[in-house]
């Protein structure tokens, strides 16, 4: 164990030295659109990479493949099939998602609804990304615990500062060139250990046996335990649908064609990685007779593999996880910045808006780690933080591009109804006693979801109609040549 420490302390320290020199090189971060969308000037196919790089973290890496194991093959409906679902419906709204032109969201509501309402979602958004991170924080935390033989709150704040440092210097370009990188290291890590796995199972048969020991008769039935994957399927495909760092990076393509191709992209790369996790954590039915306290991943990597190769996986696995909380940090990191120059100091110099984005990168760090320390679960925490944005973003944002007959007032009253009955859960998980009428599952995303709907659709049918205002905004997101941003485009003096 002590070997393994070694190689994974040298090779992280190598890595974190890669991504520092890629971080620094050529940072031109002179204007908030070159902070936040790297100036648009990334193909499509490098977008795509970090689009998957920026989802396929440590609850796909490493929570899934647990699950995989603890549930079989199933378990691929929780995280695989919201990635997939959201990608598609992603492809169909990336046009209007490029040529409305907005750097953010918020500018979205905003424009459509009214100044309130965009306050509002930067709000809700910012919560969102803090807990989507936190979400990322535990898993490696758990991970580098297990690799390292530190404590939880040790590793924590080891990949933390390693997360915050590049993305406070690079910004989104530096995310973006990370992210590619991280992206081979993750696809080379889970290949070497499915190939691991499948080798030292003993194959299907010896899979198969093992599963029939444990009394696991549903471990090779793709649609067992589906009503409780379904909720999953729900609640995150319906949040990630709008995650603010997936519209962040079409909104970062050249053009509409460029933004087309990226969740396409994402498609062709998502399908093969969830499908080695499955691999992994089936196969590790034969390995296993229960869960290591360190995962799976971290329990193959130092018991079945050399240094070398334990090395390279530890990186694929640590690079999953930080690419993801990067991306988190750094899309808070733009709501923060987005939340300050619209809502506080309008007149700021885009050289106090690049420190104000590199502040709330430390920030949200800050606020992500106190949170994974407090609720040590991925999964809950990801599925928490997916609520925040079905329950609360969700109906506005969406029924913006096609119900002409909603208003700022029913989006202002879906956005307070869905975010405070998430923030009323909120509570309850992080520990205060308050009492509950609805299931502590993933199923409370119907009753979330169903109050967001019902407030816009009542208020918007009681209030005055904005057919006016509508038409501007649609016509917006037809094709057009020019880019949001060019008033960001002055050099800081």
């Amino acid at each position: 164990m002590i070997i393994y420490k070694t190689w994974a302390i040298a090779s992280l320290l190598i890595y974190f030295g890669v991504l520092l020199f890629v971080s620094v090189r050529k940072n031109k971060n002179e204007t908030k659109e070159d902070f936040f969308l790297a100036g648009r000037k990334f193909p499509h196919w490098a977008l795509a990479m970090t689009f998957v790089a920026s989802w396929f973290g440590g609850t796909s890496a490493l929570v899934s493949v647990d699950q995989s194991f603890e549930q079989g093959i199933s378990a691929w409906w929780i995280i695989g099939s919201p990635s997939i679902a959201a990608s598609i419906v992603l492809y169909f709204l990336a046009k209007a998602i490029r040529n409305v032109g907005s750097l953010s969201q918020t500018e979205i509501i905003e424009n459509r609804y009214n100044r309130t309402a965009g306050l509002i979602v930067s709000v809700i958004v910012i919560w969102y990304m803090i807990t989507f991170a936190s979400s990322q924080m535990v898993a490696l935390g758990k991970f580098f615990s297990s690799m390292f033989g530190t404590t939880y709150l040790t590793a924590i704040i080891l990949g933390v500062s390693i997360v915050a440092v590049y993305s406070s210097i690079g910004g989104f370009r530096a995310v973006v060139l990370t992210d590619i990188i991280q992206f081979g290291l993750l696809a080379i890590g889970l290949v070497i250990t499915a190939a691991v796995a499948l080798k030292h199972s003993g194959g299907w048969e010896s899979i198969q046996s093992a599963a029939a020991v444990k009394g696991q008769d549903d471990y090779f039935n793709f649609f067992a335990n589906f009503r409780n994957n379904f909720f999953y399927l729900l609640s995150f495909g319906l949040a990630w649908i709008i995650s603010a760092d997936a519209w962040q990076r079409l909104a970062a393509t050249k053009d509409e064609g460029e933004a087309r191709k990226m969740p396409l992209g994402g498609i062709v790369f998502f399908i093969p990685l969830y499908f080695l996790v499955a691999i992994i954590g089936v196969a590790s039915g034969a390995l296993f007779n229960e869960l290591p306290e360190g995962g799976i991943v971290a329990a193959i990597t130092t018991e079945y593999l050399n240094p070398i190769l334990g090395s390279i996986v530890f990186l694929g696995v640590a690079a999953a996880i930080m690419s993801t909380m990067s991306t988190a940090i750094n899309t808070g990191s733009l709501y923060v910045t987005d939340f300050y120059n619209r809502y506080v100091s309008p007149n700021a110099s885009n050289k106090t808006v690049v420190r104000v984005g590199i502040a709330s990168t430390v920030g949200i760090s800050l606020v992500g780690a106190i949170i994974s320390v407090r609720i040590p679960d991925a999964l809950w925490v990801l599925w928490m933080s997916s609520d925040i944005l079905a329950s609360g973003v969700l109906v506005p944002l969406i029924f913006a591009f096609i119900w002409k007959r909603g208003t700022a007032a029913g989006a202002i009253a879906s956005l307070l109804a869905g975010s405070s009955f998430v923030l009323y859960n909120f509570m309850v998980d992080m520990g205060v006693k308050l009492p509950t009428f609805w299931p502590d599952s993933a199923e409370r995303i119907l009753y979330g979801l169903s109050l967001g709907l019902l407030s816009y659709i009542i208020v918007s049918y009681f209030t005055k109609p904005e057919y006016e205002k509508v038409a501007r905004f649609l016509e917006s997101t037809q094709s057009r040549k020019a880019v949001a941003g060019d008033d960001t485009k002055e050099k800081i003096s």
